[in-house]
């Protein structure tokens, strides 16, 4: 148990550290270090990279929390859905719509950029451990 619980503790540090790692790199320029010369190609690379690095630290962090697989498997069906219906149409709007800063951009791109809703995971997943306790 005490190793468990070591792991766990070992398991999200990492997480949380990795997650301070991409936010203080938020703009180092990946693409260029790999070859993308083409602007647009250069930002959905870097992009990308942000979102699927954050969104793994996070179900890391969630691993270690709870130590359950099946919550595991909701937050990697979470983050593909977050990749079919954040990030493509965030790519989408940012190609055809270059200059456009609205209120749908921005709010795409706090999640784009944010861990937000793998986060919200967390205490959704504490209620339904702790719910499923009580009864």
């Amino acid at each position: 148990m005490i190793r468990s619980n070591f792991s766990s503790m070992v398991l999200a540090v990492c997480a949380i550290g990795g997650l301070v790692v991409v936010y203080l790199f938020q703009d180092f320029d990946f693409a260029h270090q790999v070859g993308i010369a083409n602007r647009f190609e250069n930002f959905v690379f870097n992009r990308s990279l942000r979102f699927i690095l954050n969104d793994l630290l996070v179900i890391n962090l969630i691993y270690a929390l709870f130590r359950k697989k099946k919550y595991v498997f909701v937050a990697f069906f979470v983050q593909l859905l977050g990749l079919v219906f954040i990030l493509l149409p965030y790519f989408l709007i940012k190609y055809h719509y270059p200059h456009y800063n609205g209120p749908l951009i921005s709010f795409l791109h706090r999640l784009v950029v944010n861990p937000l809703l793998m986060l919200v995971l967390i205490p959704a997943f504490y209620l339904q451990k702790h719910s499923s306790t009580i009864q």
